[in-house]
Order: C-alpha cells, then structure tokens, then sequence
C-alpha cells in the first residue's frame, strides 16, 4: 500500500528546503523531491555561492544555515558592499551542500534525489499525486498537500494553473554560466580597480565599461555586455573567485532546445571572459577556470498568477497586507536584468536598479499570502522563483534570502493545514503570522 505524506516539497532548492524543514520540524511526513544529485539550486549546483539578502529582512531557517556556516569559517559578511539595502556573504558551496542535506535530515523530512517530475494525478480541485521517473522508471508518490518550489513552477503548469513568462513580448531575463576562478593575485586586482573609483558608477563597473569595448575590438570577447557583474572573492584564505557574468542573451529558457543552446554558449563565454581577465586585468595572469556551473543560472521563467499577483505598485507604496508573510525592501528599485545586449537595455536596467532617491530605510512592503496560492488548486502552495508576483517584483525578491523565507511560510502554513484538517487556501493566516513571529520571522 502506498504511503501518504503530509507534505510533498517538489524542488529541493533554498525555498524548497525551507519550507520542507519548517514543515517536518512541526511533526508532518515530509517528502522532499530534487531531480539533481544536489540540495539548493543555483546557490550550489548553479555556483551562485554569494548569499544576497536583505540588510534589514532576512530571517528564520535561512538565516539559520548561513550563521551555521559563518560559525565554521566556510562563509562570511563583506561589509563594504556598496548597495546599501543588501548583505553579500559568499559561501563555500561544498560546506553549503551539506549543511543542506544535514538540516533537512535532522529536520525528519525524506529527501529523494535524482527524482524528475512527469506530471500531477488530481481529483477534483485537489493534487493527489506526483508522477516521477527515476532510474528504476516511472513511479508517484501521494500527499495531502503539495508545494510548488521548482522554480520553473511545473506543478502549476502540470494543474494547468495560469502562469506568464517574463516581459509583453516574451523575453526574459538573461541567464548566466557561472565559472570559477583560481590562481588570482587579489591584491593587484583590488590596486588596479582602485584607479576607477573616480567613475560614474561603482569602481567595477567603471572597469567593466572602459575595457569590455576595447576586448570586444580585439576579438578577445565576442559581444559586449554591459552588465558584467565580475569576479567576488570566495574567502580572504584562498585566491579563488566566482565569475558571475557572461549574459546569454536571447536564451529560450522554457524548452530544451532553448536551454541547451544557452548553456553551450555560456560555456563558451566564460571561457571567453577567462581570457578577457588575463588579458587585461592585473592579478589574473596565471588565473585557470577550475569549473563551470552544472545548473544554468536562470533568472525567470514561469511566474504562477495565482490569487493575489503582487505589483510594483505594492512594492513602491510600501504596502502593509493583512495576510502578510514576509517583509522585503520596499521603494521604486528592482534588479531586473537586460533581455538584450544594447547599452539601451542596459541602461533601462541600470536606472532601475540604481533608483534609490526615495527610498524609506526604516520602512518595508509584505508579501501576502494569496501570492502564495493558485488560483484552482486547492491543496498546493507556491514558493521562490515561481511566486505570484509581477515582473518587477520578482526581480527583487527571486534572491536566496528571500527565497528561504517564501519556503519558511509556505512550509509552516502546510504544516498547520495538514494539522487543522483544512486546505491551505482556508487556513487561518493570523495562526500563520503568529508561527512565524516564533521561529523570528516578521511579516506585518
């Protein structure tokens, strides 16, 4: 007889891992499904292993790991950040990886890996079951409530929920390949960006815009990207860097084709940006590319329409919900990267990221928990990168730090549901709100 779990977590990245820690810790049977050989998403096997939250929201079971692994010296806080509103704290992705697997075990959820999702069995309003295939073949698993945290919201779109992608015409942020660097002198890298202080923007930036042209001309690069957001120093202990850069614009990021032509040109380029560095930037002389990301680095795809789509509009009038889940930076700023390699997009994106005149440091906007419910099914929540959200507004909060706090409430709003016999959609939100507040969550 097949077993039924409480709560089926699909997606094991840093939302699908909160919520399904922030669930067992409350007694449910807990399964939690990856397709990859890895816990965490982009922040391990998408080397994105530079932690970005909020300097004022950030809290609960991501906050959790990441002090865990300060504490052992395999992550730190980089003070000197030069935009006010975030904590950068790079992360050793190896320590990362286990400290994923062990506080999900500890936490008394199942994890199964190497589990592909293949489609939904419902009845009515409600999911009973995930269809997978693994190595032994197809097989499903049954539960009584359902989170979607794939990022790529495939239970949505499997429970024909409505969902868009991206911007009017269908473009999306560029995904990036991202490398590491070894072998680099970071002293003489840190002299040399010194001599661009002076610029219009951040001393990188100002690097990155003088010299990317003139690589562009030389043939060393083979299209100018504007927004190349550099090389970050994993730990003062090593001279080892993440290269988060190279935008593969104009990728399909929703089909195979797509994403397999994307990840081969990204191959390509951070080769291409190895040579840019050696070439022109002092300190990278005997650099050498150790490795390049095994999960491309994608920004958006699906985002789920579902009850409430928060709007820019919530976001830049700092909007207190009554169903609030989470506090995040308010204020007319958004991270939205380019859909194209033109300065004018790049400006657009600039101007937008940069746009901080009014913004309130003491002040905040919610995000309500209908942004977490579809719109028909009954027994699945939504947390990550797939939240209900406006385009603007997920360019914001799809960062690891508030990833882990979408997945902390949906996770904790399963657990009561299952525990007060009711379906998410009805539960009691001040119940939530409460739960939260004690495992130090604030919402309103």
């Amino acid at each position: 007889m097949m077993q039924v779990y409480d709560l089926i977590v699909a997606g094991g990245g840093m939302s699908g891992v909160a919520a399904a820690v922030a669930a067992a810790r409350r007694g449910c049977k807990v399964l939690l499904v990856e397709q990859s050989s890895m816990l965490g998403g982009l922040g391990t096997g998408g080397l994105i292993t530079m932690l970005m939250t909020s300097r004022h929201y950030f809290y609960g079971i991501g906050c959790e790991i990441i002090n865990g692994l300060i504490q052992k010296n395999a992550a730190r806080f980089i003070d000197d950040y030069p935009v006010n509103d975030y904590h950068r704290i790079p992360y050793d992705a190896e320590s990362m990886k286990r400290a994923l697997d062990d506080i999900v075990h500890e936490s008394g959820a199942e994890l199964l890996l190497y589990a592909r999702i293949t489609g939904i069995r419902r009845s009515g309003n409600e999911i009973t079951h995930l269809e997978l295939s693994g190595q032994t073949g197809p097989f499903t698993v049954c539960g009584r409530v359902f989170i979607d945290a794939t990022g790529d919201a495939m239970l949505a779109f499997y429970a024909n929920e409505p969902w868009e992608c991206g911007a009017e015409d269908g473009s999306t942020q560029a995904p990036t390949m991202t490398a590491y660097y070894s072998g680099i002198d970071f002293d003489r890298y840190e002299a040399f960006l010194s001599s661009y202080k002076d610029g219009p923007a951040i001393p990188k930036v100002n690097m990155i815009h003088d010299l990317i042209p003139r690589a562009v001309a030389d043939g060393v690069v083979s299209a100018a990207d504007f927004h190349h957001p550099g090389i970050f120093r994993l730990s003062g202990a090593c001279n080892v860097g993440v290269m988060n850069a190279g935008h593969v614009y104009g990728a399909e990021c929703l089909s195979p084709q797509g994403l397999t032509a994307a990840t081969v040109k990204g191959r390509k380029m951070a080769e291409e940006y190895l040579q840019f560095y050696r070439r022109y930037i002092p300190g990278f002389e005997n650099a050498y590319m150790t490795n390049t990301c095994s999960t491309l680095g994608l920004r958006e795809t699906r985002r789920v329409i579902g009850k409430y789509v928060t709007t820019f509009d919530d976001k830049v009038n700092y909007r207190k919900f009554e169903d609030a889940i989470m506090r995040y930076d308010g204020g007319a700023v958004s991270d939205v990267h380019a859909s194209s390699s033109n300065k004018k997009a790049y400006d657009a994106y600039y101007a937008l990221f940069s746009n901080r005149e009014h913004l309130r440091e003491e002040d905040w906007a919610t995000l309500p928990y209908r942004s977490l419910l579809p719109q028909t099914v009954s027994n699945m929540l939504i947390a990550g990168r797939c939240v209900s959200a406006d385009r603007k507004v997920q360019g914001q909060i799809r960062i690891m730090g508030y990833c882990y706090m979408m997945g902390q409430a949906a996770g904790t709003a399963a657990a009561l549901a299952v525990q007060g016999n009711v379906l998410p959609r009805d539960l009691d939100v001040s119940v939530l709100q409460k739960e939260l507040k004690k495992d130090g969550v604030e919402t309103r």
